[in-house]
């Protein structure tokens, strides 16, 4: 059920890519194409498989609604060998994508297509793993493409792009599906409907979020954080133990886990949802501004780590556990 890899052909976006699917069409087919286009929305949309598939028409040699997957630029592109498309990511353990890799996407760009008339591409992401001095190597490109090149930039977050990089691009972004599409689609993924319901409303929507949270245990180890923080405040655990358990895994796991919790708990005291299981019932006489301000260092902590920051991972578990029971401890039960 996972995704394809960068060397497997990607022909058809998602289901509910549709209408962004006949929008890129137009574009191509009215020529109109940019020289770069920025595809852009929250995590779990699938905007890499839309951004690849798009890849694999602009480089069929036969193109019809889609790629056609047996010509000749198809089938090396299946084998990971198309010498006209290049595809850049953070590389394996790393959180950014490198100055060097830049570099090879500028020679790459001044490099003549090899099949006459035809396109090279390029697809970058996320776009925001560049820091500056990456992204201004990448903007020599942007600002002087060679002909035939078609960049293709994803981000989940694009006001954190360099307003020059967003500026020098055409934006698209990629919405959420509709919930009952949502539904559908990772129901039949998953064959059990009332764990995909559960699922989404932990990813706001999002159905690749929700079935990678699933497939990658993300979801079981949520859960084992919510038992164990209700543990630390009925005083049968240690703070510094479950902090221990915590330090275990990626530091992003621990605060993906929090962030969703108090985006959660924040939604309650505003609006009226749903409050996770788990123990966070206790929350619910808690301050709004008291739970914004904790998602917010949250939020700023899980940036720099992206970013490449090296936290300490420990004192930042440790941090955040007493906070909370800090703001418990304030809370008129």
């Amino acid at each position: 059920m996972s995704d394809a890899t960068p060397s497997t052909l990607e022909t058809l976006a998602y289901p509910w890519q549709q209408g962004d699917w006949q929008r890129v069409k137009q574009l191509l087919s009215a020529g109109r194409l940019p020289h770069a286009l920025l595809l852009s929305g929250p995590a779990g949309v699938g905007k890499l498989r839309f951004g690849r598939a798009f890849a694999s028409l602009l480089l069929c040699e036969s193109p019809q609604q889609v790629a056609c997957g047996q010509c000749r630029s198809c089938q090396l592109l299946a084998s990971g060998s198309h010498p006209d498309f290049r595809e850049i990511a953070p590389e394996e353990g790393k959180r950014q994508i490198a100055i060097d890799q830049v570099r090879t996407v500028q020679q790459f760009a001044a490099q003549h297509a090899h099949r006459e008339g035809g396109r090279k591409l390029i697809l970058l992401h996320p776009a925001e793993a560049m820091n500056h001095f990456t992204a201004n190597a990448l903007l020599k490109t942007l600002e002087e493409p060679a002909g035939t090149t078609v960049l293709l930039l994803l981000s989940h977050a694009p006001s954190l792009l360099l307003p020059t990089i967003r500026s020098r691009c055409l934006q698209m972004s990629l919405a959420a599906p509709e919930p009952a599409a949502a539904r559908q689609w990772l129901g039949q993924q998953l064959g059990d409907a009332e764990l995909a319901d559960t699922l989404l409303s932990q990813t706001g929507g999002s159905p690749l979020a929700a079935r990678a949270l699933y497939e990658t245990d993300t979801w079981g180890r949520w859960q084992e954080f919510d038992v164990g923080l209700d543990n630390v405040i009925e005083q049968k655990m240690p703070a510094l133990q479950l902090a221990e358990k915590q330090q275990e895994v990626d530091a992003e796991l621990v605060l993906d886990w929090w962030a969703n919790r108090l985006m959660a708990v924040n939604r309650h005291l505003l609006a009226g949802d749903k409050l996770p299981g788990g123990g966070w019932e206790r929350w619910h006489g808690m301050s709004p501004t008291a739970v914004y301000e904790l998602l917010d260092d949250v939020v700023r902590s899980r940036s720099q780590i992206r970013r490449g920051v090296v936290l300490n991972k420990r004192l930042l578990c440790e941090s955040l556990i007493l906070r909370a029971l800090d703001l418990l401890a304030a809370t008129p039960a």
